[in-house]
């Protein structure tokens, strides 16, 4: 792997406190020869001089978020134009995607510094809503608009009809997504570095309808039958999703790029994050 020498930094939003554990990372990249600057949203929010976004990822080697996977998933949704690595660090509760926590920066500076680390690429879905193009990290759920009834939701597999799902909702989720709405809703964990698409229908109006696990080759489309809903991106964009609009979802050209320990053990985190065998 590169040896680091610039960093930019993206902060969890509406989190002044952060500042005391930017200014600490700061001074520690100092003493290891490294420069850092913060991205302009971010600044803002604890009086700092910023960069704007996409200057920011064209002078970094890596991003660092702080925060917790939520804030690693927007800013995945945002710099993977840039095919830019992104280190998460968990100051959040669980932290299924983030690397390191707080304790750990330190350490993991020089390990950046001297290259020793790895790069994980994760698959992210590319939507089409109409002419809109959407990605996603974790998932795309199509929701019912209204609190009660159910939503009707027309499925499609490479043009043909596959399902008609009639149910609170239905989460399109990547392997990286698998331990977050859709682990709730009933769906099975994947390994985060495959390639799969994966169904999750929510509170399904039928015992026979069960969540599906797809390869990347297929193209799916979606459309509402007498329903209104929504479309719901990684839990942080909310689109109107109306009869007579169509919905293709497939598995993106473009991908996450994830820094993590070497010794990084995803089935150990599992186990801690689930309480499995205790």
């Amino acid at each position: 792997m590169i040896k680091v020498s610039n960093i930019g930094i993206c902060l969890r939003p509406s989190t002044p406190q952060l500042s005391s554990l930017y200014f600490s990372l700061k001074e520690i990249a100092r003493k290891n020869n490294i420069e850092i600057r913060i991205d302009s949203i971010s600044a803002q929010m604890i009086n700092v001089v910023g960069v704007d976004f996409s200057d920011l990822c064209k002078w970094c080697d890596i991003l660092i978020t702080l925060g917790g996977d939520g804030t690693l998933i927007s800013t995945i949704r945002k710099a993977f134009l840039y095919d830019k690595p992104i280190l998460g660090i968990n100051t959040g509760r669980l932290g299924f995607l983030t690397a390191i926590g707080i304790n750990e920066i330190e350490d993991f500076i020089l390990k950046l510094k001297n290259g020793d680390y790895i790069i994980k690429s994760q698959i992210l879905l590319e939507g089409e809503l109409n002419d809109k193009k959407l990605y996603c990290a974790n998932e795309f759920l199509i929701s019912k608009r209204d609190i009660s009834g159910m939503i009707k939701i027309v499925a499609k597999i490479n043009g043909k009809h596959f399902n008609t799902y009639f149910s609170d909702g239905l989460i399109i989720g990547t392997p990286a997504g698998s331990t977050a709405h859709n682990v709730s809703a009933g769906g099975a964990i994947i390994y985060p570095y495959n390639k799969n698409i994966l169904l999750t229908p929510i509170c399904a109006h039928s015992l026979t309808q069960r969540p599906l696990v797809l390869n990347d080759e297929f193209i799916l489309d979606f459309e509402l039958q007498d329903s209104k809903g929504n479309i719901v991106i990684d839990g942080q964009e909310i689109l109107p999703f109306c009869q007579n609009d169509r919905f293709r979802v497939f598995v993106s050209s473009y991908s996450a790029s994830l820094i993590y320990d070497s010794n990084r053990d995803y089935f150990g985190i599992l186990r801690d994050k689930f309480n499995w065998g205790v």
